[in-house]
């Protein structure tokens, strides 16, 4: 029998062309959900890099806002950044070797998650104790102390010495040293404001504010992407049970063996 008999006995039987037209059908339906999926999986990812790309240009534009807490003390907040590590642009390079070199990270970043940094100033103002040491006729050593509690883990202590020396009706200064120890308790979290970090720092120590806080949260969207199941045309072999049609066009239930082409969506794939 050649091949042209083959054709003609194939569309003579009208259940197995049905048959076979359905089967195509349900493979090429499948196959177009499949692409749905994939596109929809790219446009859901792009949306996020613009999501993010925005949210970095807001940031750029943040100044430090002064908020009073319930309790007196002034937290200063900002907006946070968000940078890719599969995808930094040029000064997204510099700012993050700054963060390199100062705090000895790996090259790659492996295992960083989040970069901080504050830029502090005090304005102090106190009056210190005095007490005054005469060592002969013309020398007299001065010393001065100031010890302040703030509370919550915040205090200040100085401590200094001065030797006078007279001179006829001068007085000379001289070997003036100083020395004030400040322990600072710092208190800072990262919340999400209307889907966008913000970093948020406080402390109760008086008279200290904050010039510049930045916050750059690190991600790795290759790394954190979940695999991504693809579904396809495959040929191999066959082994069930279920409903069959043999070759006489008759239906019966049983085992079956074969060889053929299969479709399989990404949703049934494991």
């Amino acid at each position: 029998m050649n091949i042209k008999e083959n054709i003609k006995q194939f569309f003579s039987n009208k259940s197995l062309v049905i048959f076979v037209a359905g089967a195509l059908f349900v493979l090429l339906f499948l196959r177009q959900c499949n692409r749905i999926d994939e596109l929809k999986a790219k446009v859901e990812m792009t949306e996020k890099d613009s999501q993010r790309n925005f949210n970095n240009y807001l940031a750029s534009k943040d100044s430090i806002r002064i908020v009073l807490a319930k309790n007196g003390n002034l937290i200063s907040e900002k907006r946070s950044y968000e940078f890719d590590l599969n995808d930094l642009q040029g000064d997204q390079k510099e700012l993050i070797e700054k963060y390199k070199d100062a705090l000895n990270l790996n090259r790659n970043l492996n295992k960083v998650n989040t970069l901080l940094t504050a830029d502090l100033k005090i304005k102090d103002t106190f009056v210190a104790s005095t007490s005054t040491t005469k060592i002969d006729s013309i020398n007299t050593k001065i010393t001065f102390s100031k010890f302040d509690d703030f509370g919550k883990g915040n205090s200040r202590d100085l401590s200094g010495e001065m030797l006078i020396t007279k001179n006829g009706s001068d007085f000379k200064y001289s070997d003036a040293t100083f020395s004030i120890n400040h322990k600072i308790n710092l208190m800072a979290a990262i919340e999400n404001i209307n889907g966008a970090d913000q970093l948020k720092i406080s402390t109760s120590y008086p008279g200290l504010t904050f010039d510049n806080i930045e916050n750059i949260n690190l991600i790795n969207t290759k790394l954190n992407q979940k695999p991504v199941k693809k579904g396809g045309f495959a040929i191999g072999v066959g082994v069930g049970y279920g409903i069959n049609l043999n070759n006489n066009q008759i239906i019966s239930t049983g085992p079956s063996i074969g060889l053929g082409l299969y479709y399989s969506p990404k949703w049934l794939r494991f």
